[in-house]
């Protein structure tokens, strides 16, 4: 559960360093572009995916996420589940893992993602969030991060069309 919850929180901070805000400093912390052109197209490339699935997430009534306002941070949390996913799968290494109240590590995993995003709100609060909110809202930062994961997908047997397997996944990292 601590992977899926601070680990996945430590993991979206440390991409942040590697998304295009990190890419503006150098390892001394100067303001200096470290990427090459080619660099940037490319991650401006995968990061259009995140773009347009985001862009797809309704908020609230007709009010949709706004996937450019949001991308830097879904790019993270993106990013950051992943890591948190290899560190677990690192600890485990080969022993065997029971399962808790009925579930693996790595569906655990998933589980403490999901907890910490829970939120109640009224439509009208959500409107004005997904209209200057840089974070989409949790139900997003859950499904859209795992979604586009075959790591959850195994852990839960997803069938490839349910609705939790994203076509097409987007990925960063």
């Amino acid at each position: 559960m601590n992977f899926g919850a601070i680990g996945a929180v430590i993991g979206h901070e440390l991409t942040h360093g590697f998304d295009d805000s990190g890419s503006q400093f150098d390892a001394q912390g100067n303001l200096r572009n470290w990427w090459t052109p080619k660099d940037r197209e490319q991650f401006d490339k995968l990061e259009g995916c995140f773009v347009k699935e985001y862009d797809s997430f309704v908020a609230v009534d007709d009010v949709h996420v706004r996937g450019q306002l949001t991308l830097g941070e879904n790019t993270a949390d993106n990013g950051g589940l992943r890591i948190a996913d290899m560190a677990l799968l690192d600890v485990l290494g080969n022993a065997p893992q029971k399962s808790i109240d009925g579930f693996t590590p790595e569906q655990r995993l998933f589980v403490g993602w999901g907890q910490i995003w829970c939120e109640n709100e009224r439509p009208e609060f959500a409107r004005m969030m997904a209209g200057v909110n840089e974070h989409s809202p949790g139900k997003f930062r859950v499904n859209g991060v795992v979604g586009n994961m075959p790591e959850f997908q195994k852990a839960y047997s997803c069938k490839p069309d349910a609705p939790m397997v994203r076509k097409p996944a987007c990925r960063v990292w």
